[in-house]
């Protein structure tokens, strides 16, 4: 063991246990993220570990009425959600999360949270999300073309009087 190592310790130890915390963090997050994916709720909205918000309603509607009851966030939400397509990035974005868990995803959800640095995982990842009888895009995936967060939301809360 040199001098160094000896004074300051270990510089590789020191950088591992500085790790542990966000391992555990992590750990933590996926075991949540299971249970929720098997549960009824469509959405669930945790800030500081604890879930301030759930939804059953299916598409964009819980995370409207997230931002109706709730308004933006200081970037201190994490989300959880079944289906995330282009839209619902663009909400998430929009209401200030830091990262967001989804069952399914689209690439084009995939793009819009690099574009903002948002941190991401899906389970599952589709070109697009498709409307109910898979025939064209969701409809609110069209809407979102095209669109900023601010817009998109904007947009929305105009046309469904948020």
């Amino acid at each position: 063991m040199s001098i160094f190592s000896k004074i300051f310790g270990d510089p590789n130890k020191k950088f591992i246990e500085g790790l542990q915390p966000i391992i555990e963090k992590i750990n933590s997050f996926e075991s949540e993220f299971e249970k929720f994916l098997k549960s009824d709720w469509e959405l669930n909205i945790l800030k500081e570990n604890k879930i301030i918000f759930r939804s059953k309603k299916s598409g964009v509607r819980g995370l409207l009425d997230f931002l109706q009851e709730n308004g933006k966030q200081n970037g201190d939400v994490v989300i959880f959600d079944k289906i995330v397509g282009r839209a619902a990035a663009l909400l998430t974005i929009y209401l200030g999360a830091k990262e967001v868990y989804g069952g399914i995803g689209s690439n084009t959800a995939a793009q819009v949270f690099r574009r903002y640095k948002i941190k991401f995982y899906f389970s599952k990842t589709y070109p697009n999300i498709l409307n109910k009888d898979k025939t064209d895009l969701c409809p609110m995936e069209k809407l979102s073309l095209n669109k900023n967060p601010e817009e998109f939301y904007n947009l929305l809360s105009k046309n469904t009087k948020c």
